[in-house]
This record gives structure tokens, sequence and C-alpha cells, in this order.
């Protein structure tokens, strides 16, 4: 039998293992680790008692759906469980919690190549919205510092954070995507694998117009490790000076410097950053659709 309940911190492991199953299924690798669960959660305007739900069987976790801050679907159901209607009901769940909450829109990130999944969301209304990238710098891409005149490129410090969530606020607003200062934190400088001083800043006249946030990868991830740029913004009236080229070659440099030898980013066709990306040596390594429902 069937059980149906709010996730418990606990049930942690058995979520990123659900996760990295779907992963796995479309990318033959995990995408997100516990760490990146973790932040969602600690999020002060996410609550697991009303925000999540788990599916059961004897004891064992079989699905789980969450409700973002930003109005994000997450859910993923075991392999046996497929087309059982899970995905189906725990979509409704959310679909309907979101309505009652007054939001606009929800959404979903997909693999581009999951026609099934992209399928279920379609007959449900939910549309196409655009086309993103998972991006890997390739361990021992060349990579330089360059002058940026006029501005100053160098470490984050911990009085930047206000500063730097106001750039990335008004740099991602354009797409929908504003949180308030305390969600922004516990997602971001607040995790325990972020070191403010492995992040980058830009600044003018001591003022902060660009920031380049990385992840840490966890201390045993081999020789392989990635650091994971979340978000890199550069204010709007401070762009095509190569700020944000600038940040991600400091960046990159110090991650290596840390003993990590690769970095990787997420991006969409919305921003028009691809082409900065690839240009700075990153390759494509997982294509996504994003799909969004207007309620």
């Amino acid at each position: 039998m069937i059980t149906a309940r709010p996730l418990a911190e606990d049930d942690l492991p058995a979520v990123v293992e659900l996760l990295h199953a779907y992963d796995r299924r479309w990318f033959s690798e995990p995408t997100l680790g516990a760490a990146d669960v973790r932040a969602e959660w600690s999020a002060p305007a996410f609550d697991l008692a009303t925000d999540s739900e788990g599916w059961e069987e004897d004891g064992e976790l079989v699905a789980f759906g969450t409700l973002g801050t930003r109005g994000g679907i997450e859910v993923a159901v075991r392999d046996d469980w497929a087309g059982a209607g899970l995905e189906d009901a725990l979509l409704g769940r959310w679909e309907t919690a979101a309505r009652d909450r007054g939001l606009d829109t929800v959404h979903r990130d997909l693999p581009a190549a999951d026609e099934e999944g992209r399928a279920r969301l379609e007959a449900r209304g939910w549309v196409v919205r655009r086309t993103g990238w998972l991006l890997r710098l390739p361990t021992g891409a060349p990579v330089e510092a360059r002058e940026t005149p006029g501005y100053v490129v160098r470490p984050m410090r911990a009085d930047d954070v206000p500063a730097v969530h106001g750039v990335v606020d008004d740099a991602f607003s354009v797409y929908g995507h504003r949180r308030s200062y305390e969600d922004w934190r516990a997602g971001t400088v607040d995790r325990p694998d972020v070191t403010p001083e492995h992040c980058h800043v830009a600044t003018r006249d001591d003022v902060v117009v660009g920031a380049c946030l990385v992840v840490d990868p966890p201390p045993d991830a081999g020789p392989e490790a990635e650091a994971w740029v979340p978000q890199l913004a550069v204010a709007d009236d401070h762009r095509r000076h190569g700020l944000a080229r600038e940040l991600l070659a400091r960046t990159t440099l110090a991650a290596r410097g840390r003993g990590v030898p690769g970095l990787a980013l997420y991006t969409n066709e919305d921003t028009g950053a691809l082409g900065l990306y690839e240009r700075f040596g990153m390759l494509v390594r997982h294509t996504l659709v994003e799909c969004s429902l207007t309620l």
C-alpha cells in the first residue's frame, strides 16, 4: 500500500537517490547533490510541512514532489513506479497549491531528450518556454586574467554580500527570478560549501557592479572535481566591458589554485550568454528545456 506524507529532514538521502536515478537515466551522471537539495529546503520561505510531499511503500520513499519558493516544481518517481500515475498526481497537487497561493506561473526543467516527460506536461497545458544548457570548462583549458580598465576584480568580502544580492537580483529580475535577501542568502552564501572569498566581485569606485558566486565540490570529489557557478551577473550599466569574462576567469583560476580543476554552470537562451561561455572555452554538457504553466 502506498501512502503520502510531507517530507522530513531525514528523507534527504532517499530524495537524493531518486534525483540521482533520474539524472543517470538521461545524463549518465548526477547533476544535483545533497547540498543543493538542502540549500533549497533551508530557504526561509520554504516549509517541508507544506511545500513537500513524499509517497512511500512499506516505509520506502518511491516518489516525491516539492513546490519551490519561486514556483519551481520538482518531481521524481522510482523506476518501478513510473507510469502508475504518481507523476500526474504530484503535478496536480502542486499546480493547485500554486494557484491557491496566488502564483502566476509554475515551472519545471526537463532533459531535452525526455519526450515522455514533456508530453505529460503539455497534456496538462504546460509549454516549453526556452532551452537551457549545462556547460563545463574542460580540465586544463587555457584561462588567463586580463586587465579591466577602471574596474577592480577581487575576492568577495562578507560586507559585499548585500550589494552582490542587489546586482544579482536586478540582473535576473527580467527573467522573473527575484528572491528575497534571506532566501537568496540561504541558497548561496550561507551554504556550507560556499566560502565568500572564493567568489569574486567587480567594483568601480568601490561600488560592486558585478559578481561571480561559486560552490565548491565535496572534499572527496577526486581528480574530476568541479566548482559550480550558480550566479554570474553584471549591472546593466557596466556590461560590455569584459567584466563577466574576467569574473569567470578569476573564479576559475582561484578554484584551480585550491586544487579544483573543473568549472561548470547553467545558462538559458534568454540570457544570450551561451556565446560568451563557449568563447571562454566551455562546452555544452547537457541540454534541457524549461517548461512552464500559466496559472
